[in-house]
């Protein structure tokens, strides 16, 4: 009778439980959770998915240095080319695509002109603020 009760209570509790989910959706496989990316669609996860100008959109997917949700001609100039023609450095904007302390040719190509062919707009951000600095 006692091992009755007893399967009984552990068959109760094998059920109560739901199953282990898995883990969070990584479209870009950085090891950051879709959810909590600011940068879904582009591994960026070093350094701690930088965002500079803190739109919610990394520096990785983020050529709208002027902030008005589309990445066009005014983004490149005065926008990247001020920064990498002038001091090297990213001047606040997010010019700094890949985030190593220089604005240079690997910012340009494949960063900026990936973005600037691409879709034409910032993101894709799983962060709901994203667009709405300050955002992070």
């Amino acid at each position: 009778m006692k091992f009755g009760v007893l399967a009984t209570m552990i068959f109760t509790l094998m059920v109560g439980f739901p199953a282990f989910a898995g883990l969070a959706p990584d479209a870009d496989s950085d090891g950051v959770p879709d959810v909590l990316d600011n940068c879904s669609g582009v591994a960026n996860a070093a350094p701690i998915n930088c965002d500079t100008d803190t739109d919610g959109y990394g520096n990785a997917c983020d050529g709208d240095f002027d902030n008005d949700f589309d990445i066009d001609g005014t983004d490149f100039n005065p926008g990247f080319l001020s920064d990498f023609t002038g001091s090297g450095t990213d001047g606040g904007t997010g010019t700094d695509i890949d985030c190593d302390g220089d604005v240079d040719g690997t910012d340009f190509n494949p960063g900026f002109l990936n973005q600037f062919t691409g879709t034409g707009a910032p993101g894709p951000s799983g962060l709901g603020c994203a667009g709405t600095p300050p955002c992070s």
